[in-house]
């Protein structure tokens, strides 16, 4: 009973990245330009926007995936930790975005949100020390400490700032959780 709303939960969140994109398509006004616009009053609405917004099909396609394998990793380890981590992603990894990408940039995608996913999965069990954790967080880096290459290497019209600060955001949505009962 449990992992089928933990599956629901993963599937309606990547359900409405697919309509966001949809309706993007369909819509008379362009969606992305309400990502993070670094050190812009109008960028602080792609703080919470920005992990809705794609650039094209291949770009939500290739978020799609891993968004919703974190997701339903972090949600069955713990829901109430998980919607915690999420919210930190979120707001403090696009808060640092917004304070320090690249100036006259949009950061859109849910890639800073996959990374934030990666970062508190791998260190949860660090800050827990509870087996399940720590099995969790080996596992994960087993899976995913490969894509932490790619925070060594910028790109062009890859969002490296989202990557990073969400990785740290995650790593400290981790820290911050510990002591919050699981479940």
């Amino acid at each position: 009973m449990k992992f089928q709303k933990n599956l629901q939960i993963a599937l309606t969140a990547i359900a409405i990245l697919w309509l966001v994109y949809f309706l993007n398509l369909m819509l008379p006004i362009e969606l992305r330009v309400y990502g993070i616009r670094p050190r812009n009053l109008y960028g602080l609405w792609g703080i919470v926007c920005s992990p809705f917004l794609h650039n094209d099909l291949r770009h939500l396609i290739a978020n799609t995936s891993a968004l919703f394998v974190l997701l339903l990793v972090s949600l069955s380890f713990s829901r109430k930790l998980a919607f915690s981590a999420v919210w930190i992603i979120i707001v403090l990894g696009g808060g640092l975005v917004w304070l320090f990408g690249a100036g006259n940039t949009i950061h859109i995608g849910a890639s800073g949100v996959i990374f934030g996913l990666i970062g508190f999965l791998m260190f949860i069990g660090v800050f827990r020390r509870e087996w399940i954790a720590l099995i969790v967080s080996v596992v994960i880096f087993i899976f995913y400490g490969g894509a932490l290459f790619s925070l060594l290497v910028v790109a062009p019209g890859v969002s490296w700032s989202g990557h990073f600060f969400g990785f740290i955001s995650g790593a400290l949505a981790a820290r911050w959780t510990k002591a919050k009962k699981g479940k």
